[in-house]
């Protein structure tokens, strides 16, 4: 849907740009203690703009 192809596990690749995942630090919220993910992102900055645009719409979600 992003037009992305997985490398390795981690790396993600597509047209002018490729994604890195990273594993973050963990963070507390009161008793609940949350995994994350970093993603890095290289390429051609016409290309990431375009991706980002896309990934923009992928990534809204409504509050609540």
């Amino acid at each position: 849907q992003l037009g992305g192809q997985e490398v390795t596990e981690d790396v993600m690749t597509g047209s002018g740009w490729r994604a890195e995942l990273r594993k973050a630090a963990r963070r507390s919220i009161g008793s609940l203690s949350v995994g994350g993910t970093t993603a890095v992102f290289s390429g051609e900055q016409a290309d990431l703009d375009a991706l980002f645009e896309r990934l923009h719409w992928k990534t809204l979600r409504g509050g609540g």
